[in-house]
């Protein structure tokens, strides 16, 4: 799902409640107020950096720049110019 950045604000991350999620990155929509959690990244893989500030992950950043080119390369077909979605938390702020 796609969420238009114009309509929605980044408040956050939180941990992730769900089986094999990170985190939720908590969006707010601009007219409702209504809270969005957006969950991203995976508890089974590894991730080159956490710049959430949370840090709750710590074991599982590797800092390969190989790998981390790869894992960009794959993603960009996910990312949509103007918008939040999971792929794009996992690219910019995990990757």
């Amino acid at each position: 799902m796609y969420y238009k950045k114009t309509d929605y604000k980044l408040l956050g991350y939180e941990k992730s409640f769900k089986k094999n999620k990170m985190y939720n990155a908590l969006l707010q929509n601009h007219k409702t107020g209504k809270i969005v959690r957006v969950p991203f990244g995976s508890t089974l893989y590894k991730n080159f950096k956490d710049t959430t500030g949370l840090n709750n992950y710590p074991h599982l950043i590797h800092g390969d720049e190989e790998r981390r080119k790869r894992f960009r390369k794959r993603m960009k077909g996910y990312l949509r110019s103007g918008y939040y979605n999971p792929a794009w938390f996992s690219y910019h702020i995990l990757w």
